[in-house]
């Protein structure tokens, strides 16, 4: 053997007693060159040197295995796998003279003598020598067959392997270097190690560095671990893996007091199979609280494994044990309470917050604390998955709820054994009242039977929640119900009169000696009613109109307001006079104001000292103003009136809404100015902007959210600059005269949010330069042609369509943008009547569809269309046909009394 240039050169050779060695090569020359080459010339094989080392590991595998054990026993298996490819010359003719060793020892201990059990005549007699010359030479010949294939496979490979360094990219900073190529791979389970060795070794002849990705199908860790090189945890891509890493990286922070092997994460994710929701419940419920002991990890294994049936249900249950045990007291009473609501029924943040701390289910005693504790609880219960969130605003913050069918099952079960929940109250009762209520009251009755029977039941005094949001039975004589529950119910601290049709409040109404929420908006109750509410205790006041837009008709601030010095939450209320203003200044405790004033200078001054008086604790304030019905009641503006009245600016203010015009100053600039200001959210409706306070507001340091309702602009024209708006998550323009907005490269980078109102014609430009874009909000007719100008926005995924009246080509244009994972269709989207038929390859990314669009009357699904399509939300002006040709679907929810045939 010769070395030289990467190739070996084989010589025939003649070995005495080697029983026709020379002979050997000569055979193999001939067989793999076609027996052209001459005897006494040398073959130039153009193999590499690891190859002719790999035939004869495949020829010799039992010489070869022992030089490798006797280098060193002490190598495990994995390190005798990847031993030097190449061989020595020495090795290679100890390898020889080894395996000839061990054809001479078969044949003398006659393992290869044939006429030794075979019974073939002829057999005996013949002389022993030529029976082993005749077997030898049979056992050459196969060798040789042997040989010749490997040959062909290693010229193969070889020809392979040219190829893919033809097609390389010569390295950047290497001389005659390849760029690291990546090899994907795709094999079953069955695939053995020594395969992969193999396809290793092959890709070892490109000469440069090589990746090699494995994708298989396997289960089995061990066996993937095989697969690795160097040995590493291989990397799990399945929905158990991706969670399992999740795991991981929220347990690795902790310090492992029980020594306990995290594999046990890994066996515990697998046995949630294929149910992702149990996964999920474990990886947050770890997330929580990382610091479990193993003993608790271990018996979580062990009542899985033991589970007789993998059925949802039953390891839902187990998951959600799991996460319930581990909570505080007050936080299971908590979710426990969620009961007394229909399963997905959407649960404002605030009601659930305001009704917790009524029913007394925080262990704090002051009204701040419990507020706190509450909606650490409410985000907890998020965070576990335990509560799905419904709404999440600008902010980030999750401000309504539901309840799946699953967790409502397992509360609803542990409830009624803690007789939170009574048995004998449907659903559509019980979230009217307190808990633990003792009303006579059957499942099939109405709210109407409890008004019905109010005035002889002796029940009612002990009832702390009364939410009566949305109920229609106060009208006519039935008004007299309202003055029943203030003679009734003085212990109640929560009545919510929301949507209902009340016109009236009695003045029994301050018999609530104990009221701290008073919900009336979106009702009908005349202005002047508020007027005379007198409740010590009361901390919100929650007013508005059932006509938001009809200011006029906003409920009055309370004459007394200003003995009412727990309040912390008044909206909605008009200031009938200057000094109802100067009265709010009292409410030390007051956190949120929302106030409708007129336009005139005593409204003006008193608002702004009193917003300054108020500045170490108000959060958010909305001014609304209205014009002055008759100019001669209005007092002229002084020159101080611009900035000097508001001596104080408020220091923890994080949300302005300021909604109308004002003659003689202009608001919104007092508010936005300063470094240290820590407005994130504004709201400008039916007011002015200018570009300097687009300028004053692109400097706001923690701004997130941006909402423009018809204002009017001196450019008609809004300019989003580089480097500016650098927080921004959220952006609303609705109903402006704008012709124009523009977003310059580096503006606006946190952009995640865009709801666009138009009520002109309009353009948009530059929205490919937000990086950070996912969910796009159309909203009229004009901005349907504004559709095209997102072309390059690849990374929108979400769209919503509302009121922009398109046809069906423009849908079709839709069907291809590969970047749309959901798609929400409500009404007006579509003008006209429409039948929708997807085709093959539309919509390839699709997850999620709702439509709620009366125009759209049928959706068709062909076979190959919406291949990932998981779940469709509809309503019952729209048929469907073709969900069996979706083979990912997984969820269908219907809007609508009757639920259709498909």
């Amino acid at each position: 053997k010769e070395e030289g240039g990467g190739e070996t050169a084989i010589h025939k050779e003649e070995e005495k007693g080697g029983g026709g060695g020379g002979e050997t090569a000569k055979h193999m020359e001939k067989e793999v060159r076609g027996g052209e080459i001459e005897s006494q010339q040398t073959a130039w094989i153009q193999l590499d040197e690891v190859q002719y080392a790999h035939i004869l590991r495949k020829l010799l595998p039992k010489s070869v295995s022992k030089p490798l054990q006797a280098q060193d026993r002490s190598l495990d298996r994995q390190a005798m796998k990847t031993t030097k490819a190449t061989l020595g010359e020495d090795q290679i003719k100890q390898m020889i003279h080894d395996a000839k060793e061990d054809i001479l020892r078969e044949l003398q201990q006659g393992k290869h003598d044939k006429s030794e059990g075979t019974g073939e005549p002829g057999a005996m007699g013949q002389n022993p020598e030529s029976v082993s010359e005749r077997i030898f030479a049979g056992f050459v010949d196969q060798m040789m067959e042997k040989m010749k294939d490997e040959f062909k496979e290693q010229f193969k490979i070889k020809g392979l392997v040219n190829e893919i360094k033809n097609n390389l990219n010569p390295h950047p900073f290497r001389d005659n270097k390849c760029e690291c190529p990546l090899f994907i791979l795709k094999v079953d389970e069955l695939m053995d190690v020594s395969t992969c060795e193999d396809i290793r070794n092959a890709l070892s002849l490109l000469n440069c560095s090589a990746d090699l990705m494995i994708v298989t199908t396997t289960k089995d860790i061990q066996l993937a671990k095989e697969y690795c090189y160097p040995q590493r945890q291989p990397i799990d891509y399945s929905l158990a893996g991706l969670y399992h890493d999740t795991v991981l990286e929220y347990t690795s922070q902790q310090k492992n007091e029980d020594s306990y092997n995290p594999q046990i994460f890994h066996d515990i994710l697998y046995e949630c199979e294929p149910h992702e929701f149990c996964m999920k419940i474990f990886t947050h419920a770890l997330y929580a609280n990382p610091k479990r002991s193993g003993d608790e990890l271990h018996k979580l294994h062990s009542t899985l494994h033991a589970l007789p049936t993998t059925s949802f249900n039953s390891i839902a249950k187990v998951m959600f044990k799991f996460s319930y045990n581990d909570l505080p007291k007050e936080y299971k009473s908590c979710l426990l309470y969620l009961a007394i609501f229909s399963p997905r029924q959407m649960i404002r943040r605030s009601t659930l917050i305001a009704r917790w701390v009524a029913e007394g289910l925080t262990s704090k005693e002051d009204w701040p604390s419990s507020v706190r504790q509450a909606n650490r609880c409410f985000d907890t219960l998020v965070g576990r998955c335990l509560i799905d969130p419904a709404d999440i605003d600008a902010m980030g913050k999750v401000k309504s709820c539901v309840v799946s069918d699953s967790v409502h099952g397992f509360i609803t079960t542990i409830a009624r054994k803690q007789h939170i929940v009574e048995t004998r109250l449907s659903h559509h009762l019980a979230r009217h009242f307190s808990i633990f209520n003792d009303l006579q009251l059957r499942s099939s009755d109405k709210i109407d039977q409890f008004f019905h029977g109010l005035s002889k039941s002796s029940q009612v005094s002990l009832l702390k929640v009364l939410d009566l949001e949305g109920c229609r039975c106060f009208l006519e004589k039935n008004h007299r119900y309202l003055k029943e529950i203030c003679s009734k119910m003085s212990l109640l601290k929560y009545l919510s009169l929301r949507k209902t049709d009340i016109t009236q409040l009695p003045s029994e109404i301050n018999n609530f000696r104990e009221l701290e929420v008073l919900d009336i908006r979106q009702t009908d109750i005349p202005s002047h009613a508020t007027t005379h509410i007198l409740l010590l205790k009361l901390k919100r006041l929650l007013a508005g109109h059932a006509d938001p837009s009809n200011f006029e008709s906003s409920p009055r601030i309370p004459h007394s307001v200003d003995k009412m010095l727990n309040m912390e939450v008044l909206s909605n209320v008009k200031a009938q006079k200057s000094r109802d203003l100067k009265d709010i200044g009292k409410l030390w405790q007051l956190r949120k104001l929302g106030v409708v004033i007129h336009d005139m200078d005593s409204h003006l001054r008193n608002l702004l000292q009193e917003i300054g008086d108020l500045h170490e604790c108000l959060r958010s304030l909305s001014i609304t103003t209205t014009p002055v019905a008759s100019p001669r009641k209005a007092t002229p503006s002084s020159a101080e009136l611009p900035g000097s009245l508001l001596k104080h600016f408020p220091k923890i203010l994080e949300s302005l809404s300021i909604r109308g015009t004002t003659q003689k100053v202009r608001l919104l600039p007092l508010f936005i100015d300063g470094d240290k200001n820590k407005l994130a959210k504004v709201t400008l409706c039916h007011t002015p902007l200018s570009q300097d306070d687009l300028e004053a507001l692109a400097k706001l340091p923690k701004l997130r959210c941006v909402r423009l309702q018809h204002i009017s602009c001196t450019e008609l024209m809004l300019n989003f600059k580089k480097g500016k708006f650098k927080c921004l998550k959220y952006l609303l323009v609705e109903g402006s005269a704008l012709t124009n907005i523009t977003f310059e490269h580096g503006a606006a980078s946190e952009l995640e949010k865009m709801v666009l109102s138009f009520t002109g014609i309009g353009s948009i430009s530059g929205v490919e330069f937000l990086p950070k874009l996912e969910e796009l909000e159309l909203n009229s007719s004009f901005c349907g042609s504004l559709l095209s100008s997102f072309d390059n926005a690849r990374q929108i995924t979400k769209l919503t369509l509302r009121g922009t009246l398109l046809e069906q080509d423009a849908l079709q244009l839709l069907t291809k943008k590969r970047n749309i994972r959901c798609l929400v269709l409500m009404d007006k989207s579509f003008g006209g009547t429409h039948e929708i038929t997807l085709k093959k390859d539309e919509f390839l990314c699709l997850n999620l569809l709702v439509v709620d669009c009366s125009a759209i009357t049928k959706i068709v699904f062909n076979s190959g269309s919406t291949p990932r399509l998981e779940k469709i939300v509809w309503s019952s002006s729209t048929t469907l046909s073709g969900i069996d040709k979706l083979p990912r679907l997984k969820e269908l929810e219907f809007k609508g009394d009757k639920v259709p045939v498909m």
